[in-house]
């Protein structure tokens, strides 16, 4: 005689990137072994592929993890915590006199933030622009290089078409050499306005508004990144 299976519930939360309805269930036994062993690792490169699995092995919408930006990456995550471990999280957060201050978050009050004028597609002059793609879950990984390494690296990786008014190169179109070159060929304000793209892409945070249990003052912390959200 086969063991009894226990329901699991199932809920729906709303994708931030398209806005579509995804249905998924709660953490099992499985996925917190996953998670705990992916916590181990004081490197942090466990972590982001543990994310992916539990987020394959919960999610009952068809999703490809891969091409999710980062913002979806880390909301569907933070909905997944709320239903399997509690929608409240007790936080210590610090005052500027330094105080430690316990505040309780309903996570399900964290949403993503968008910009309405943000776009994808960015002129770097009158015939010349490319199209962005959105960050994905391979940019959560580490890679032992120094922040500016990290950050030309993502913000290449983000480079989706380049486009004139005759024609569009896709990114599959062009090497990698091809694409260095064009980068060397920026002037500081095109640059700039590669950069400005991360500055106002969707992004999942939360501002917290507390009172010092010290000093009584009136405080706002702006919570931003899955590492804020867990005291």
């Amino acid at each position: 005689m086969s063991l009894p299976k226990l329901n699991v519930p199932v809920y729906e939360a709303i994708l931030p990137s398209t806005e579509k309805v995804i249905k998924y269930r709660p953490f099992l036994v499985k996925e917190e072994k996953i998670l705990l062993t992916a916590l181990e690792d004081t490197s942090g490169k466990s972590l982001p592929p543990a994310i992916k699995q539990i987020i394959n092995n919960c999610v009952q919408t068809k999703l490809d993890v891969e091409k999710l930006p980062t913002f979806d990456i880390e909301y569907l995550f933070l909905r997944l915590r709320a239903k399997s471990v509690g929608e409240v999280v007790s936080l210590g957060l610090k005052c500027e006199c330094e105080e430690v201050t316990q505040v309780d978050l309903n996570l399900e009050h964290v949403k993503v933030h968008k910009n309405k004028k943000h776009s994808t597609k960015i002129m770097l002059d009158d015939s010349i622009g490319v199209k962005m793609k959105y960050p994905g879950i391979n940019s959560l990984d580490p890679s032992g290089g120094t922040e500016s390494e990290n950050g030309m690296k993502i913000l290449k990786e983000s480079i989706d078409m380049i486009f004139t008014e005759e024609e569009t190169h896709e990114r599959d179109s062009f090497t990698e050499n091809e694409l260095d070159e064009f980068f060397d060929s920026l002037n500081s304000k095109q640059f700039q306005k590669l950069k400005e793209f991360f500055d106002d892409m969707p992004v999942m945070k939360h501002d917290m508004k507390f009172k010092c249990g010290k000093c009584e003052k009136e405080n706002v912390v702006t919570l931003q990144g899955l590492n804020s959200f867990f005291g």
